[in-house]
This record gives C-alpha cells, structure tokens and sequence, in this order.
C-alpha cells in the first residue's frame, strides 16, 4: 500500500490548525481575565478615589459649617480623616459653648500647621469654658473640668471668698459675650490660669506676649464696635474674669510676703499684715482695669470696682484704728507740708500702709492719708484719703 504524503500534510495541517485554534481560543479567555483583573483593579481605584473624594467633601462642608474657613478647613484635610474628625469634635464642643473655631486657630499661639501641639492649644481653651449661660470661674488648669461640668462657681472661688462678690448675681447683669468674644475671653483665661501656676516648663514670657498680643486684637475689635454701634458687648465670662483676677491676686500678694497654699489661700495672712492684703487688692483692681481699658467689659469693670470698695474699706478701717488709738498714734507720721508730703510721694519714700498726717492744700486743714504705694485707677493717687481731704 502507497504512502499517502500528501493526506498526511492534510492531516497535519488540519491537526496544527486545531491546535493553533486551541492557544488562540486560550490566549483570547487569557485575555479576557487579564481585561477582567485590570477592569476590576480600575473600577476599584477609581471606586476608591470616588468615595474618599466623597468623603473629602462631606468632611469640607461639616468643617465650613462650624466656622472654619475654607483655607484652614483644606490644611486640616491633608492631615487625614483621622485628624479631621478630632478637628470637628473640638469644632462642635466649641459652638455649643459659644466660641468661634475659627478664631480659635488663629490665635497668636496656632502655629498652623495643626499639629499635637495646635490640638493642644484648642483643647484646653475649648475645655476652659462652660456652655452659655452658666458661670464657672476655674482658677487653676485641674478645676476647669469640674466647673465645665457643673456649670457652676465653686462655693470658694476667689471673687467671692476674698471680695464678697456674688457671682450668682453678678452673671445675670449682662448677657453672655459673643463666639469671637467668648473664644478670646477662654484662650485669655488658660494663659491666666498658667501664670497663676507656673511649672519648670512653662514659657512665661511667651505666654505673656500671646496674652497682649490677644488684649490688643480683643481691644482693636470692641473699638471697631463701639465706633460701630456706639455700646460695648461683654467680653469676658466669669470664669475668664476669676482667672485673671487669680493671676494678678498671685503676683500682687507675693510681692507683699504673703505665702499662698494650694487651694489659694494666705497661709500666714494675720491682724498684723491685713492692710497689707488691702494694699495688694488695690493693685488687683488697678491691674484688673488697665486690662479692660481696650475691651472695656462691664463685668470686668465691676469686679474691678468691687475689688477696690472691699480694699477701701479695709485700709479706711486700718487707718481709723491707728488715728483713734492712743496707743498706736506714734505709728502717725506727720508731715506739716503739703509740698514736702507730694514731693516725698513722688519719689516713693513712704512704706505701703503707712498713716500720714499732712495739710490739705486747698483748706489747710489736717489731712489724714493711707500710703498704699499703688495708683488708684480712680483717683490716680498711690493713696487713699482718710479725712480732711
């Protein structure tokens, strides 16, 4: 039997062909899941991309709605989600007690870049303030949660322990400062709070140059308001008021003896130096009113006018228990001219409580003083008049 060579390239041909349609049949379903793969990688990426962008948005908007402006809300997105939603938690606390987040990240403090250390600055300035309507007057960083939570004064807050305010009255004369106003007076009232306590770490003279820098921003606005409306808002909640009151009360009694316990009391206050306590609260009340002279608050105002009537009255008290004592008469000093006693005021040479008797210029009669050393923001005078005056 002939071999058939031409049947057998048929055959051959036909079973290349079969199996040429087999790898191309393969390579095609290949393909095909490799198209597959590569659409569902792109559909994910771009599903991916969709819902951060998505999300990006809902979290630009939530940010815009509580006051942050567009540019501070878009450098808070590119610290991610995460830090985002941190940002929007202090955001809401802040609107429910009455403050500004907007403000509050462009404090002189901010660095901008809304780090740990920015986070830190918002936190315990939006932890520093109460909701509205309710007074709270922390006088240290440990007690502002507790007044936070309360809503209340501590029944031995500083303006009513040593100056016999009523706070409960006192925070109904006026109404509650505005967000800007209440995002400044609780920023004012931690750096108070942090000078009142100093520890190895903190940087005073930073906090005091962020605290004039806020004064004079706070100053600039109430002008610009006034000018405005011809009325001046509050500035301050009590809590910010006690808080400064707390950190000037510190300097000005340290710088008369006195040694002060943890809770803020006088541990070696006595019969012997109490005027010296009255002394210090005038200069309570003067360094309390050159602060309010640019927001010129009325709350702040008044404290710094009760502060004073509770001084006066101690160093008028003071002073009429040595006139009329015989036995402390020879505490008197006596300067017979009006001159010589303005001249020695002038130059400082009398010692703080000290009674002087001199001539009243306009009547020549004898005019009995208290030294105090410290400008009375009322009189101008470092003294206090007795009588004849």
């Amino acid at each position: 039997m002939a071999f058939n060579f031409t049947a057998l390239l048929g055959g051959m041909a036909s079973g290349l062909s079969e199996q040429i349609e087999k790898e191309e049949f393969r390579m095609e379903k290949a393909a095909d899941r490799a198209y597959t793969r590569s659409e569902q990688e792109r559909l994910a990426r771009r599903s991916k991309r969709e819902k951060e962008q998505l999300i990006a948005k809902e979290t630009m908007g939530m940010l815009t709605s509580l006051g942050y402006s567009d540019d501070v809300a878009a450098e808070i997105l590119k610290k991610g989600n995460t830090a985002s939603q941190w940002w929007i938690t202090q955001g809401t606390e802040a609107l429910k007690k009455g403050m500004d987040p907007n403000t509050l990240v462009n404090f002189p403090s901010m660095s901008g870049t809304f780090d740990e250390s920015d986070k830190g600055v918002v936190s315990e300035t939006v932890g520093s303030v109460a909701a509205p309507a309710q007074a709270t007057t922390p006088e240290g960083l440990g007690e502002i949660t507790e007044a936070a939570e309360t809503g209340k004064p501590k029944k031995d807050d500083v303006l009513s322990r040593e100056f016999g305010i009523n706070v409960d009255v006192w925070k109904n004369l006026y109404a509650e400062p505005d967000k800007i106003e209440t995002s400044y007076s609780g920023r004012l009232a931690v750096i108070s709070q942090k000078l009142a306590r100093p520890t190895k770490d903190t940087n005073v003279d930073a906090l005091k140059s962020e605290q004039q820098q806020l004064l004079a921003d706070l100053s600039a606005m109430k002008e610009a308001e006034r000018e405005e409306t011809g009325t001046t808002t509050p500035s301050f909640t009590l809590g910010a008021i006690s808080a400064n009151v707390s950190e000037i009360r510190r300097g000005a009694l340290t710088k008369f003896g006195f040694k002060i316990g943890l809770n803020d009391e006088l541990t070696n206050l006595n019969e012997g130096n109490q005027h010296l306590a009255d002394v210090a609260s005038m200069q309570i009340s003067y360094h309390l009113n050159q602060r309010n002279l640019g927001p010129q608050d009325p709350n702040m105002a008044n404290t710094a006018d009760a502060i004073r009537t509770t001084a006066l009255s101690g160093l008028r008290s003071y002073g009429f228990d040595i006139i009329n004592d015989k036995a402390k008469a020879d505490k008197i000093t006596e300067v017979p001219q009006a001159a010589d006693f303005a001249k020695a005021t002038e130059q400082g040479q009398y010692s703080p409580g000290e009674v002087i008797q001199t001539t009243n210029p306009n009547t020549n009669e004898a005019m009995y003083v208290v030294y105090t050393g410290v400008t009375d923001y009322k009189t101008g005078m470092p003294f206090i008049v007795l009588s004849g005056g």
